[in-house]
């Protein structure tokens, strides 16, 4: 069974014009990934009946035409046979269209941002700006890729966890499986923009959807 998944990823060539990038722009790439064949980009299993959804980092932002823009590198440590390590950009974005029958009915989902830092990485110690583009009027959040001074940490800011497998994850998003379908769809569409420094360095394992 195929299921639909949008791409993103983008450049960083011009910051001024790429905070102003519309949702449905060119960047954004519609495809469709059988997921009966090849690399394995989803992973979905039940917790208390209630289901937990993981996609991989290439289901997210995966653009093959892009290769300056990231390198693939395979983990021994993940769910997923490849990870993604972002190179000197300070956007980036993902977006993924779940559809409802992989979520629970009526469900709080929160949304985590799954992630390493590799050992070159020496920035990203500010925060990082995070706008919801299906949502233009909502403020944007801020999350940290790494933990802040205690100081630093306010409410409106996001710090990263540490998990069980040994990766990290921070929030990034919540909603209802039932209030936010369209075309019985979730759609989830965020840019992440960090005006101290580079992301260079940010490995990103995926994004895992848990019920509240």
């Amino acid at each position: 069974m195929s299921r639909e998944v949008q791409k993103v990823l983008v450049s960083n060539s011009n910051l001024d014009q790429l905070l102003q990038m519309p949702t449905k722009s060119e960047m954004i790439l519609k495809g469709s990934i059988n997921y009966d064949y090849g690399e394995e980009l989803v992973s979905l299993n039940e917790v208390n009946g209630k289901k937990h959804l993981m996609l991989s980092a290439k289901a997210t932002l995966y653009n093959s035409s892009d290769l300056e823009l990231f390198v693939t590198k395979p983990t021994p440590n993940s769910r997923f046979q490849e990870v993604l390590e972002l190179l000197p950009q300070q956007i980036f974005c993902i977006s993924c269209t779940i559809k409802s029958q992989m979520l629970s009915q009526d469900a709080d989902y929160v949304c985590y941002l799954v992630f390493k830092l590799s050992e070159n990485c020496n920035e990203m110690h500010g925060p990082v700006e995070v706008r919801d583009l299906l949502q233009k009027n909502k403020v944007p959040g801020f999350v940290y890729f790494r933990t802040p001074s205690p100081w630093n940490i306010h409410n409106i800011t996001q710090i990263p966890k540490p998990r069980r497998d040994g990766w990290m994850e921070v929030y990034v998003r919540k909603f209802n499986s039932n209030r936010e379908l369209e075309n019985d769809c979730v759609h989830v569409n965020l840019k992440f923009v960090s005006y101290e420094g580079s992301l260079s360095g940010l490995i990103i394992c995926g994004l895992e959807f848990r019920p509240m």
